[in-house]
């Protein structure tokens, strides 16, 4: 069986010898729909030495498709099928085994389902020997490995640890850091700069840190005999096998002087609530790193181990990544400070604890783009010129991280986020360089590319960004709300039911189904069922707010266009600092396109960076075909951004486009 969820994805390192010549790469061809498990197939060659090209990982971003898959079959050295039920109805693998018979290149069927090919596979496949992943899957990988190897007519070279900065790796799990964002409702509101803050990418490996998992006492004897074990294995998938952080049950620590990391805890019942304590240590020195206490309802237990594992994996893998970027060893303290900042829950202690680590290792490039995210959130909010202050802050140390490491791709995307909102073309070149410069743990370039291809109304190739970003790192719920988000303003209100189902699972807020429901109404037009969600007293919103779209959901129900008139005056009542992305939704669905449109150009007014993508959503329709929009597009820097790329937004593209679209 394939691992659940999926493995790391690694590109491959150099060759080992110095006179090889790179081999040709193996095409793998899957369907859509198992993206994860065909990500697991070509890491888990990877690993055994063979290169791959698949295609949610090596289309550049702007790269043409199409073109791309017939460059890379008619280059590859051999195609590998991941075969099942999705793939024997897939007409696009139908025209890649057509391009591999073209181009005469073998074929290997990699079966992760008892499925049989239908006709059109049949004759396709029919002189393939099949291949069983769904019966063993090393023994399966080993077999492929092994015809790959026929086929090149040289055995495959393991690729060493750390030998390349492009390597990948899959984080599963998320910094407790958090945005306090002034938002209506806060869950994803400044998602593209939350994946940022949330998340810390996967350096330039100077050394590999290894983590010794010492386990987690159960301190109450009601507590499952299996939960410390259910614990280190959820730790040990969070991690997963990724060459930076690796996760080790030795009985004793490595031998030698180096730091040697241990993670272990405790867990106990206390009255109705399972509380877990998590460290990590240094056992070389005996010194604390970081702890944490996390707080769980006993009737969440079965849930306990996946949470743990998620925040504990964040915070270890954000310090340590950090740590291993650095040519000499972090002291304890700046590591331990370094680790307190990846937690941070307040912006305030965030930037002191940044300002500690760069204090005492001035050449730390990923501490300066500490400090630059940590400036960052607390610039939010601020007013004035504290707010310019915090923003010279966050600048000033982008520039000083990227000077000291050229290719901190958090530096150079962080900063596409401060150099202010309406320099569309400065800003998708930063986020174009962050791509290039190193691939990240978190897919957060990807997220923050995304966001931006929002913002100018690309939504289909922002949904191929989201999706490079989930691919990466599953378990970013910035980046599933992204993704499910821009599915149904796209129009595919179907897709977006798995990324929806994936955050609520991984979040540890008993309201994010609520939330959910509240925020997605707007895009989906069902508001019926929505009141209870929104009158939940735990969704925190303010109460001007709810009682505002309460009146606004009742009114769309109705029908009733004075109903509509007077919920649409109550929300441009609100004070402005409760304007935002759902009252500027509900404005353009009550039929107020004049009023929606004000509070979107007042948010840009304030260097807001997700403004211009609420354009693009469903419920906007009517202003787009505003007789004023084409000035607000023109002062929102939108149409010099279209003509100058030869870009249009994908309204532009269907039938019936809004007559701005002819200014283009």
């Amino acid at each position: 069986m394939l691992p659940a969820g999926g493995e790391a994805v690694n590109e491959p390192g150099p060759v080992t010898s110095k006179d090889a010549q790179p081999a040709r790469p193996v095409f793998i061809s899957y369907a859509t729909a198992d993206r994860k498990e065909a990500l697991s197939i070509c890491t888990a060659i990877e690993r055994r030495g063979t290169q791959c090209w698949i295609s949610t990982r090596d289309v550049a971003p702007g790269e043409n498709y199409q073109e791309a898959i017939v460059h890379s079959v008619r280059d590859a050295r051999a195609m590998v099928l991941v075969f099942s039920d999705a793939a024997n109805n897939s007409d696009e693998i139908k025209k890649e085994l057509s391009l591999a018979s073209r181009y005469h290149v073998p074929v290997m069927a990699l079966r992760i389902e008892d499925v049989e090919p239908s006709d059109a596979f049949a004759y396709e496949l029919s002189t393939r020997q099949w291949i069983d992943a769904f019966e063993g899957w090393d023994k399966s990988i080993d077999a492929l490995v092994t015809r790959l190897e026929q086929v090149s007519g040289t055995p495959a070279t393991a690729a060493p640890v750390g030998s390349s900065a492009k390597r990948r790796a899959r984080v599963s799990g998320l910094p407790l850091r958090t945005l306090a964002v002034v938002a209506a409702i806060v869950l994803v509101i400044f998602a593209a700069f939350g994946a940022w803050l949330l998340m810390r990418p996967k350096p330039v490996i100077a050394h590999t840190m290894q983590v010794r998992l010492t386990g987690f006492a159960r301190l109450s004897p009601d507590l499952p005999v299996t939960m410390p074990a259910a614990i280190d294995d959820e730790i040990d998938a969070a991690f997963n096998d990724e060459g930076v952080i690796g996760i080790s049950r030795a009985s004793a620590p490595p031998p030698g002087t180096a730091p040697a990391y241990a993670l272990g805890g405790t867990m106990r019942h206390d009255g109705d609530k399972v509380k877990v304590i998590v460290r990590l240590t240094d056992e070389r020195s005996g010194g604390t790193l970081w702890t944490d206490i996390y707080s769980y309802d006993t009737a969440d237990l079965s849930r306990v181990p996946r949470w743990t594992a998620v925040k504990t994996s964040a915070v270890v893998r954000c310090g340590l990544f950090g740590a291993s970027t650095y040519p000499k060893a972090l002291s304890n303290q700046t590591l331990s400070d370094y680790l307190q900042e990846c937690a941070a829950t307040s912006a305030t202690k965030a930037l002191d604890l940044a300002h500690k680590v760069v204090a005492a290792a001035p050449d730390f490039s990923w501490g300066w783009s500490a400090v630059e995210a940590a400036a960052a959130w607390a610039g939010f909010s601020a007013e004035g010129a504290t707010k310019d202050a915090f923003r010279k802050e966050s600048l000033d140390a982008a520039d000083k991280a990227i000077r000291l490491d050229p290719s901190n791709s958090e530096a150079i995307s962080g900063k596409s986020l401060l150099i202010g909102a309406g320099d569309l073309i400065a800003r998708e070149s930063l986020l174009k360089q962050g791509i290039a410069a190193r691939p990240l743990a978190c897919g957060c370039e990807h997220h923050l590319y995304g966001a931006f291809l929002v913002e100018v109304g690309r939504l289909d190739d922002a949904i191929t960004e989201f999706r490079r970003g989930v691919d990466v790192l599953p378990l970013n719920p910035s980046t599933q709300f992204a993704l499910a988000e821009a599915l149904i303003a796209a129009g595919k209100p179907e897709q977006s039911k798995e990324p929806i189902e994936t955050l609520i699972d991984i979040s540890d807020d008993p309201t994010t189904k609520d939330q959910l429901t509240v925020m997605t109404a707007p895009l989906t037009a069902k508001y019926s069922g929505t009141e209870p969600a929104l009158l939940n007293p735990k969704v925190e919103v303010p109460e001007a707010l709810r009682h505002a779209l309460v009146d606004a959901y009742r009114a769309m129900q109705s029908g009733n266009p004075q109903a509509k008139a007077t919920a649409a005056a109550g929300l441009e009542a609100l004070p402005a600092t409760m304007h935002g992305e759902m009252t500027v939704l509900m404005l353009g669905a009550l039929g107020a396109n004049a009023q929606a449109l004000k509070q979107i150009e007042e948010a840009a007014a304030r260097d807001r960076i997700d403004v211009r993508g609420w354009l693009f959503y469903p419920s906007m329709a009517g202003a787009l075909r505003d007789g004023s929009f084409p000035a607000v597009a023109q002062r929102l820097g939108l149409i010099e951004y279209w003509k100058t790329t030869h870009t249009k937004p994908d309204v532009c593209t269907g039938k019936d486009p809004p007559p701005f679209c002819r200014m283009i």
